[in-house]
């Protein structure tokens, strides 16, 4: 039985996939369009890490690792720039191992206490830092949000692709096929096995804009009409239910569904404006 899945509607193949590759201790790569659940997937992993661990997956042999070997996840929820990258994990060491050392290239040994001494260090002493510490636990590195992988991501990644499993989700699939990547892909990014994770069927759909909307009765026509809207997309859709259950788009006693689309509109050019102004 899948632990605490509930909020994730039609994704019992996808959770099953990802049950599989935390027990066997393999690296996966998770990828499909914007909103169809690729870090809600992530998310429900790590806060049901132990649960998930060892359960079982529906007609899979029971090779489930014993309590004393079980693995820590260690999840970098930004994994955009390598600086995010080895910034998420240098301060979950911190915490893990209450106290880090460095040493530089003159021999000399630095401890580290605080996040604010890791946010001093250089990416160089970042990595290799990370390097050393990984070596000391089992850990199982969870990166979401992995758009743009540039040659230096590639080869932080190459180096732990080798020391411990990577479970990782962004918009593209890093396949062989697929030409629209940017940055410098070295083999290790294609060899991970993918898992592909697409927008829901109508009648999932249906059951996850029910679920949304509780005890608030929403007509069966504007359900179609935001299935439609949405194509099946879990984003899209919990954003426009969720905004057709305030009360400003309700319109002479209906919910006004283009004035929702109109906001959204709105909201994702100002986000767009917003990401370009970004350093």
């Amino acid at each position: 039985m899948l632990p605490d899945a509930g909020a994730l509607v039609g994704r019992e193949n996808e959770l099953n996939k990802l049950l599989s590759t935390i027990r066997e201790r393999k690296s996966l790569h998770i990828y499909g369009p914007e909103g169809t659940g690729k870090s809600s997937l992530l998310n429900w992993a790590y806060d049901n890490w132990g649960e998930a661990e060892h359960s079982l997956v529906p007609g899979a042999a029971d090779h489930s690792p014993g309590q004393h070997d079980s693995i820590i996840p260690v999840y970098s929820r930004d994994s955009s720039t390598f600086r995010e990258i080895v910034l998420s994990i240098s301060n979950f060491l911190l915490v893990h191992f209450e106290r880090l050392k460095i040493i530089d290239k003159f021999k000399e040994v630095t401890e580290i206490r605080h996040v604010r001494d890791i946010k001093k260090l250089d990416i160089r002493a970042l990595r290799n830092m990370i390097y050393a510490y990984l070596k000391q636990d089992k850990f199982c590195l969870m990166l979401d949000h992995l758009e743009c992988v540039t040659p230096r991501i590639n080869g932080f990644l190459g180096v732990l692709y080798e020391q411990l499993p990577v479970i990782s989700a962004s918009r593209q699939s890093w396949e062989l096929t697929d030409y629209t990547f940017r940055g410098d892909l070295g083999h290790f990014l294609y060899l991970v096995p993918k898992l592909k994770v697409e927008n829901l069927q109508k009648a999932d759909a249906l059951t996850l804009m029910k679920q949304i909307a509780g005890d608030a009765r929403l007509d069966g026509d504007l359900l179609e009409r935001v299935y439609c809207i949405s194509n099946g997309n879990p984003g899209l859709i919990k954003k426009i239910i969720s905004m057709a259950l305030e009360p400003k788009y309700l319109i002479y006693g209906s919910v006004d569904l283009n004035l929702i689309m109109l906001d959204l509109e709105i909201e994702k050019i100002g986000k767009d404006a917003w990401k370009g102004k970004r350093p």
